[in-house]
């Protein structure tokens, strides 16, 4: 602080100390689906539009589609009108392939539900609750379901191996496994949808797409900038310069993550002009051939709705079939989520134009799960809580609390919830585990107040960064996060916490790299799912029962005398 030359009094306002840590939005819902007759401004395609409560704002959306289904059965739930939906329309067709496939987008462009990863910077807005009704129920079987290795062929770089498929459908992609040059096994890591007929496989080795420019000063390469890194290099890349004059110059390739990210001139050579050609190649190998089988695999939908959630730290919930128990459980089995995601079958059954009709039920779970964030808290489950607006399940499903063979329990035993009529009156949804392995993720609600807690004190520590290394600062980050916790504790979201520097970490080379490692823990409550009453028999009280009555008759016997 520079002294400035004053005759007076002055004051310096100084904004040290702890931050308030503001839990974040874990309600807003964000809803892919189409609407054909809807209002080309109001809802322009593979655009995040915000809906905000009971204001009228699905009028211009038409009739038909799936997104006003479920817009309504979201606001079905709405206790409040300060729900918010963030909704990405797509385009329709008569092709569900092309439809799933305007659902799915790109990546890259941001279209279909990746728009939803548009919604932050665009609308201040992150959702939290992804959904797609109505694309999300189906498990296809024109996708690759095996793949098996008929010729293992020769001379293939291992890690850089590429299997591509041609036909009719989309999506395909796998990774080969490589033993001394020979492909042994090939992995699907995504079995595509929409193939007629078992698509041609072909089994690719070495990098391509590198380019680069070579600068010459006095004959003599002196520099090779990479113009494109491209993909799937590996090892040691060949670089090749030629020119029609020039001779004697060499270079090495570096390879970062699949890219050429520098070449390096180990030989300048002699009598090089104009600009010399570069050349990048990997071992190709050749002769490797496999069988694709068509066969049942995961709806692409709720897998990609997964790698966006990856993106937005959001919960997934989908459809299941709708059709049997078993095929629901079978659906299941496709995934092994590590984000929040709650399956969900049946459909429901609601009231619309005079009729019954089933409808896809995750919009209305999602504005469930809103609502009991919203009056109960983030960390409670939506499970024992009652669907509004449906008259009951597309499929009955027998429910029982207590007999572990009922319908509801295979179900939840196999992490599915489902639509049960309770005992007390209403249907209710039921289940809230994760289709997840690993026991410390078995609970949507208890992963979800993880994340919350998680991301809220990222945001909450925005103001530490770029600050200098000092005692007092380190105070402020310590009791900013236990200050929360302390908070979340009193409210019940968590069973405790407590935050420490872990010396291991932070050492004098990390603080003087501008590192610093914050330690802390936390546990959110898990749901009571299981409660066990132990009952036992006592004839003992038989003798009670005489010694009191035996008093009961000496005493009506006296009052008689």
């Amino acid at each position: 602080m520079t002294d400035i030359y004053l005759h007076g009094i002055e004051t310096i306002e100084k904004n040290n100390g702890p931050q308030p840590v503001a839990t974040i939005d874990t309600g807003i819902i964000g809803l892919v689906g189409t609407a054909p007759n809807a209002d080309a401004v109001a809802w322009p395609i593979n655009t995040p539009v915000a809906v905000h409560g009971y204001q009228g704002e699905i009028t211009n959306l038409g009739t038909t589609g799936t997104l006003v289904d479920a817009i309504e059965g979201i606001f079905d739930q709405a206790t409040r009108a300060s729900q918010t939906i963030v909704v990405v329309r797509v385009n329709d067709d008569a092709d569900p392939n092309i439809e799933m496939a305007n659902v799915l987008g790109n990546s890259l462009t941001k279209t279909g539900m990746h728009a939803l990863l548009r919604s932050q910077p665009e609308l201040n807005l992150k959702p939290k609750l992804l959904i797609a009704p109505g694309f999300t129920s189906t498990r296809p079987s024109d996708g690759v379901g095996s793949v098996v290795v008929t010729a293992g062929g020769t001379g293939y770089p291992s890690g850089a191996t590429r299997v591509t498929a041609s036909g009719d459908g989309t999506g395909f992609q796998a990774t080969a496994t490589v033993d001394a040059g020979v492909v042994t096994g090939i992995t699907v890591t995504n079995p595509g949808y929409g193939y007629s007929t078992a698509p041609t496989l072909t089994v690719t080795g070495g990098g391509d797409g590198a380019t680069a420019t070579a600068q010459v000063a006095g004959g003599v390469i002196t520099q090779i900038l990479v113009t494109n890194g491209g993909e799937n290099y590996e090892g040691s890349p060949t670089v090749t310069i030629t020119d029609g004059t020039g001779s004697g110059a060499t270079a090495t390739a570096v390879v970062t993550n699949g890219a050429i990210t520098a070449i390096n001139v180990t030989n300048g050579g002699t009598l090089y002009s104009g600009t010399p050609s570069v050349e990048i190649s990997n071992p190709v190998g050749s002769g490797a051939t496999a069988t694709a089988n068509l066969g049942y695999v995961a709806n692409p939908v709720a897998v990609e709705l997964l790698t966006v959630a990856n993106r937005l730290r959001a919960g997934v919930i989908v459809d299941g079939p709708n059709t049997t128990n078993e095929a629901a459980v079978s659906y299941r089995l496709d995934f092994n989520a590590t984000r929040p995601m709650l399956i969900v079958d049946p459909h429901c059954k609601v009231s619309k134009n005079g009729s019954i009709v089933a409808q896809p039920v995750a919009a209305r779970v999602a504005g469930l799960q809103a609502r009991v964030d919203y009056d109960e808290g983030f960390w409670v489950s939506p499970s024992n809580h009652v669907i509004e607006g449906i008259v009951g399940a597309a499929r009955p499903i027998e429910h029982s609390l207590h007999d572990p063979s009922a319908e509801s329990q295979y179900l939840n035993k196999n992490e599915v919830a489902t639509i049960v009529r309770s005992p007390s009156g209403g249907y209710k949804l039921w289940g809230s585990r994760n289709p997840n392995s690993d026991g410390l993720n078995a609970f949507w609600s208890v992963r979800r107040a993880h994340d919350t807690i998680i991301e809220s004190i990222e945001l909450a520590h925005e103001p530490f960064i770029d600050k200098p290394f000092g005692l007092q600062v380190l105070l402020d980050i310590a009791e900013t996060v236990n200050s929360a916790l302390r908070r979340w504790q009193a409210l019940g979201a968590t069973l405790g916490g407590r935050v420490w520097l872990d010396p291991s970490l932070n050492t004098k080379e990390t603080w003087v790299s501008g590192h610093l490692y914050i330690s802390y823990d936390a546990e959110a409550p898990a749901p009571i799912e299981h409660i066990t009453f132990m009952f036992s028999r006592n004839t003992g009280y038989y003798e009670v029962l005489a010694d009191n009555v035996v008093r009961e008759i000496e005493r009506l016997s006296g009052r008689v005398l």
